[in-house]
């Protein structure tokens, strides 16, 4: 799993005065504050498929928890902006919620470029306020020390994926891949497993913005001749060329990762074209109802949402539970350095039987 990178140092704290006009009169009992969680996340942008359906599920638990009392009394503020996909916009939410709304907590960041705006931004770097749960697996470096990922990182769902079509003895594999660091890392992992099985990818083909190279990389992935591709792009250029692909050759294996959405996969390219494509998840399926977590997701959402659950509501829903219970530990009046340090002392947390498991 990608893991927690943790440490935190002082922080605002909170105090309610109240003033009596006269000697005489009672003092009402003071009202917690809100609990402040910021999210940059892109809703409306080229990725708003994806992050509708994690702010859906991340949305009805706060309203759950909040319709039962909150946290030790104190309600959930979840301020969600819509970046739009927008780096320029989401570091603009981001010095908002970190000047002038003050929140307690950053969650589920998503959006291209947010977390490379937020990594560059002084004041998230100073003030140690966490970032909770962010949607992305990208790997970061060293001394990002508040930041603690729910979700495994890119390059360990590419190596599982690799592993897997190894071990049924495929020997040809290509690339399709996004050229940024998504993109990058995805692949590089891609290309440590082949190599450690003194194998090499047939083809690696780049995909840039609004899909620029897409058909280079159709024409160069078939002449390859490759027994399983893989597919590290976004929904939108992993649909168009799953669409194209499938017409020219049907035989070859295609599998990616995560990020893809297979619901709009299914739409764009249409179900026969999309059927046998094999997409890693990193939660439970939204349908196995023997899992506690997943059962207790389905029925929260019958009662706030009305809309089916997906893997990305399902994820959304687990990251939100995963963020109320280390606030539940850590007693009413947290401050975030004590959020981080709980999070770091947390070695593996069951979400309803679902197990998370942090590591350095």
């Amino acid at each position: 799993m990608n893991t927690p990178l943790t440490t935190l140092s002082a922080l605002r704290g909170w105090a309610l005065a109240l003033l009596l006009p006269c000697a005489f009169l009672m003092a009402s009992p003071a009202v917690a504050r809100d609990i402040l969680i910021g999210q940059s996340i892109d809703i409306s942008g080229p990725l708003g498929d994806i992050g509708k359906d994690y702010l859906a599920g991340a949305k009805v638990y706060f309203d759950y928890v909040n319709s039962t009392g909150g946290i030790h009394g104190r309600k959930i503020s979840h301020i969600a902006v819509d970046n739009g996909g927008s780096a320029e916009k989401s570091a603009q939410i981001s010095r908002n919620f970190l000047g002038k709304q003050k929140v307690d907590i950053l969650f589920g960041y998503f959006g291209e470029g947010s977390m490379d705006e937020l990594l560059r931004n002084a004041e998230f770097e100073t003030s140690k306020i966490p970032l909770v749960a962010p949607l992305s697996g990208i790997e970061l470096k060293q001394g990002n020390d508040h930041i603690f990922f729910v979700r495994p990182s890119y390059a360990s769902e590419a190596r599982k994926l690799v592993g897997h079509f190894l071990s049924l003895g495929i020997t040809r594999f290509a690339a399709v891949y996004a050229a940024d660091s998504y993109g990058s890392s995805a692949l590089t992992a891609v290309e440590s497993a082949l190599k450690s099985k003194n194998m090499y990818l047939t083809g690696k083909y780049p995909v840039g913005l609004e899909q620029a190279g897409l058909d280079t990389a159709i024409k160069s992935t078939l002449a390859s001749k490759p027994q399983a591709i893989i597919v590290i792009l976004e929904t939108l250029p992993a649909a168009q060329f799953i669409k194209a692909y499938r017409q020219v050759d049907a035989g070859a294996y295609i599998f990616g990762l995560s990020m893809i959405n297979h619901q709009t996969l299914f739409e764009i390219a249409g179900k026969d074209l999309a059927a046998g494509v094999m997409l890693s998840e990193v939660v439970p399926h939204p349908s196995n109802w023997s899992v506690p977590v997943v059962a207790e997701h389905r029925k929260i959402m019958e009662i706030y949402r009305d809309e089916a659950p997906s893997h990305l509501t399902l994820e959304g829903f687990i990251a939100a539970k995963m963020l109320v219970s280390a606030l539940r530990n850590i007693g009413k009046d947290f401050t975030p350095a004590q959020l981080t340090a709980a999070l770091k002392e947390t070695k593996s947390m069951d979400i309803g039987g679902f197990y998370l498991e942090f590591s350095p």
